[in-house]
């Protein structure tokens, strides 16, 4: 049971989580039973989104050498086996949404949908340079956003909604760039053009480093615009000194966009 729930790679969509928590608690509280069902359904489906990824990309891992280890490129579970438990995630998540709230349903159908058509033949979006990381950045930052933001029963304005999941979707785009200069090699090699592949290394580093840059700085524009509250950026101050590790080791990415350093700005990331 351990290769399966090495599979699910729990570690690799934390953030996501935090974006179903973010949309759930932002504009009001839902009921704590239902969230807590909800949250586990998301958690499934997202699993069963990164086991089909490991499905079709199984070549590819075995030529990286941060993936290679993984269950299904290592051969520890079948790829027979790796269909059937994708599928078995994603009924049990569906089942937990019909029973829990099933006015989320459409958006995990949507989301589902999403990641299956970055990962599998023919659309396979994860090969097709800027459609790469803009789906990444739809998928993994705006859509569990809105995903959380299904459970609360309040009015919110579109623009609002809007405003603040733009920050979300600009992370994620960039971790996305960030993750494919890591995999750079191993793409090249097995003919997955993503935006790195095509442009290289160096630009996507830098086009990564200006998502970051513009979502950090987003709720200073948004204040100064009228829309945010001058008193959550006293907030600041007790996130910069997090940011600092992590600036000097993504400086070091700019100097160098290898593999290595690309580990070392994700452990330093996590960390903080």
């Amino acid at each position: 049971m351990f290769h399966y729930f090495e599979a699910a790679r729990v570690e690799s969509w934390l953030g996501w989580v935090f974006n179903f928590g973010l949309g759930s608690v932002l504009f009001g509280l839902p009921p704590i039973g239902i969230a807590a069902m909800v949250l586990s359904a998301f958690s499934l489906a997202t699993a069963s989104v990164f086991v089909l990824n490991q499905y079709f990309d199984r070549e590819a891992d075995q030529e990286n050498e941060v993936k290679s280890s993984l269950p299904v490129a290592s051969g520890r579970i079948t790829p027979r086996r790796t269909l059937v438990f994708s599928f078995v995630l994603v009924v049990v998540s569906l089942i937990l949404v019909v029973f829990s709230n099933v006015n989320v349903l459409p958006l995990f159908v949507v989301y589902l949908g999403l990641w299956t058509v970055y990962s599998t033949p023919p659309l396979r979006l994860k090969s097709v340079p800027v459609a790469d990381f803009v789906l990444s950045g739809v998928g993994a930052g705006f859509l569990p956003f809105l995903m959380g933001l299904g459970l609360t029963d309040k009015q919110i304005s579109g623009s609002s909604i809007m405003l603040s999941a733009m920050p979300l979707i600009l992370f994620h785009c960039g971790g996305h760039i960030i993750q494919a200069v890591g995999d750079y090699e191993a793409d090249l090699k097995t003919g997955v053009r993503t935006f790195v592949v095509k442009y290289g290394r160096k630009k996507g580093v830098i086009v990564a480093g200006l998502m970051f840059l513009t979502a950090t700085f987003a709720p200073f524009l948004y204040s100064a615009l009228g829309l945010l509250s001058y008193v959550h950026l006293l907030l600041f101050p007790l996130v910069l000194p997090l940011l600092v590790p992590i600036i000097l080791r993504y400086v070091d990415l700019l100097r160098n966009p290898s593999t290595t350093n690309v580990i070392n700005v994700q452990k330093t990331t996590k960390k903080y």
